[in-house]
């Protein structure tokens, strides 16, 4: 299945392309006129993005270096983005990369869920506070109800979720006991798996949630922050290629959080195929130039989905490399060396 969506969205791109050529060419043509200037923001602002995200990762991991933070983000953004459905393969390496760097199971668990929680809940969050604002100022329509609606239920709805599983004790005795009873029917085909106690470990994570959730507004405004420079790049190589005031800049953040929202339930690896259409379809309707809309796109996919696969599978090769480097310097044997990696 995997692979046949692969070829159907490769084949399905291949044809908007060839389609589309000559609109293409005219947004390639387009993008060489950007100046030095706004090449170096957008270059800046990919940058701060990242750094972002890592430092989230680093303030919920503790003890590890900023550096071994933005390789356990940036190679699962790589798995996640470049594999179809890889989002397994994207947990069991930042796994592997947090285990080398002596990172506890519990802390990546609760750093897992703690990050993933967050990103999905300022992912509706922040279409819902465009939407608001922008009631303000003209009348709704019913489109407009419709996603305040779907976005207030889902955030309303999420916290209600978290504060009742995190705040009861009911709850978690018995999802600690399900997990032990579990363990008891496993271990008797597997004897390792005695010695291990799911339960505490559950109680573990679930303590260190709560104090994340106790002081959630850090974690919330980093969040905003990553997500807020990924539209701010995309609106610089607007104005960097001459869109002004056919695109009001409150109208530009309703297109593209909403369109960031539903590209969320596409299959792809990245919404690939799926965020280049409809960022560049809304923004056309939106009034901007089809090759413009386009050539901004191109830019916006080019530092916020390309790059984080290049960089993240840069870091994939260095951390393996650095780990058979250390096996080697210890005389570890192969079977000592892959225990180790």
């Amino acid at each position: 299945m995997r692979g046949a969506l692969f070829v159907l969205v490769g084949a399905a791109l291949a044809a908007a392309i060839w389609s589309q050529r000559a609109t293409v060419g005219d947004a390639l043509a387009e993008m060489r006129t950007m100046s030095p200037a706004v090449v170096a923001v957008l270059i800046a602002l990919a940058v701060a993005e990242r750094a972002t995200r890592a430092d989230i990762v680093r303030r919920l991991l503790g003890p590890v270096t900023f550096g071994r933070a933005l390789t356990i983000h940036d190679v699962g953004t790589a798995a996640t983005k470049g594999v179809p459905l890889g989002g397994p393969l994207a947990t069991a390496l930042r796994w592997s990369i947090a285990r080398d760097a002596a990172v506890p199971t519990t802390t990546f668990a609760s750093t897992l869920v703690a990050y993933g929680v967050a990103t999905t809940f300022v992912t509706w969050l922040l279409p819902l506070a465009v939407l608001l604002v922008e009631i303000t100022s003209e009348s709704p329509d019913r489109t407009d109800l419709v996603l305040i609606g779907a976005c207030a239920a889902v955030v309303g709805a999420s916290a209600l979720f978290w504060m009742v599983v995190l705040g009861s004790e009911r709850i978690a005795g018995w999802a600690a006991g399900w997990m032990r009873r579990l363990r008891d029917r496993i271990a008797h085909r597997v004897p390792a798996v005695a010695g291990h106690d799911p339960g505490d470990a559950l109680l573990t994570i679930r303590d260190s949630l709560r104090s994340v959730a106790r002081r959630p507004t850090g974690l919330l405004v980093r969040t905003v922050i990553a997500q807020s420079c990924s539209a701010v790049i995309l609106l610089v190589a607007l104005r960097g290629l001459g869109v002004g005031a056919e695109l009001a800049t409150l109208e530009f953040l309703r297109v593209y959080f909403v369109v960031t929202l539903l590209s969320s339930f596409v299959p792809t690896p990245g919404g690939v195929g799926v965020v280049e259409a409809g960022l560049t379809g809304a923004l056309v309707a939106a009034g901007v130039s089809a090759p413009t809309a386009l050539a901004a796109v191109i830019v916006y996919r080019l530092l916020t989905y390309v790059t984080p696969i290049v960089v993240g599978g840069s870091l994939y090769i260095a951390w393996r490399i650095g780990v058979r480097s250390r096996g080697a310097a210890l005389g570890a044997s192969p079977v000592a060396a892959s225990s180790v990696s």
